[in-house]
């Protein structure tokens, strides 16, 4: 959630008719549409949208924030060990963990915001800091 409200931070100071505009708006909406698919997956539903969705900004962002909030109530489960059977986009069916899912929305995420930060650079914008540092470094010291 904090890593993605970095990266629609970063997206935002990008001239809108810029090519690294719509290259950055279609990794944030496919981030969206692969999150919304393994979300869906874990709550046994189908899917809405396709892993490569072509979403306005607001769009993908209500589309993130939606699936978030779906994955944070699966990990608060606690049932990390659930298996859940699914099919791919190639239509293969495959079993993975609650736990393996989430830690693919996880690297799958920082891969492709470390992509949007690097559009951000090039195309004159401000690439956002989402290094896992800089997020605990907000979060309460008290721990």
């Amino acid at each position: 959630e904090w890593a993605d409200r970095q990266a629609i931070a970063a997206l935002e100071t990008l001239d809108v008719q810029g090519s690294q505009y719509a290259e950055s708006l279609r990794l944030y909406a496919h981030l969206a549409g692969a999150a919304h698919t393994w979300c869906t997956r874990i709550e046994g539903r189908p899917t809405e949208h396709p892993v490569w969705p072509t979403l306005t900004l607001q769009e993908a962002v209500t589309l993130t924030q939606a699936s978030i909030a779906g994955l944070r109530a699966a990990a608060a489960q606690g049932a990390l060990d659930r298996v859940v059977e699914y099919r791919n986009s190639a239509g293969q069916a495959f079993r993975n963990t609650v736990l393996d899912i989430l830690t693919q929305v996880l690297l799958h995420g920082s891969y492709h915001r470390g992509q949007l930060a690097m559009l951000a650079r090039q195309g004159g914008g401000t690439p956002a800091v989402m290094d896992y540092i800089f997020y605990v470094r907000t979060l309460d010291n008290s721990r």
